[in-house]
């Protein structure tokens, strides 16, 4: 091999690794890119949980999974988390939920379930009554809160915190 083979073939080997090396770098970038936005998710009930500490919320519990069909009737495929806490006391009509959109357009199919689930909520007591009266719901997309109580405008507001502190 003459000098200028040996050249030729530095040269290729060099541009070969700086090539491999870039394409590394930009992998690396990318996967800890994916890991920072799948670790900007908080799950529903983190979400009310935290609003229920946050405010000191008392005698709330949580609704399964399964039932809270039972409360909304949400489309499949609207939401793709959900959560929710009522209180365990008959003369309190107080219920905290959130749920997290599986994308923008299906905002209005969940408007129409929960305005369909406060309407139809009847409560037997006067402070119950109240509640219902100053329902408050809150969008920060991709999550949806819900909050039935006498101070479901602070309830929002805590909820708004908690999303922004994420």
């Amino acid at each position: 091999m003459n000098q200028k083979q040996n050249i030729m073939l530095t040269v290729v080997i060099l541009a070969v690794i700086a090539l491999l090396t870039s394409v590394t770098v930009i992998l690396v970038l990318a996967q800890q890119n994916i890991q920072k936005n799948s670790n900007s998710y908080l799950p529903t009930n983190t979400i009310v949980s935290r609003v229920i500490k946050k405010m000191n919320y008392q005698n709330l519990s949580k609704i399964s999974d399964e039932n809270i069909s039972k409360y909304y009737n949400i489309p499949d495929g609207v939401i793709t988390d959900s959560s929710m806490y009522i209180s365990n006391r008959t003369d309190s009509g107080m219920e905290l939920a959130c749920f997290r959109l599986s994308n923008e357009e299906n905002a209005p199919a969940l408007s129409d379930a929960i305005s369909e689930h406060i309407s139809s909520k009847n409560s037997e007591n006067k402070e119950g009554s109240n509640q219902l009266a100053q329902f408050k719901t809150d969008t920060v997309y991709p999550y949806v809160f819900v909050a039935v109580a006498s101070d479901s405008e602070a309830a929002a507001n805590a909820f708004e915190e908690i999303i922004n502190e994420k």
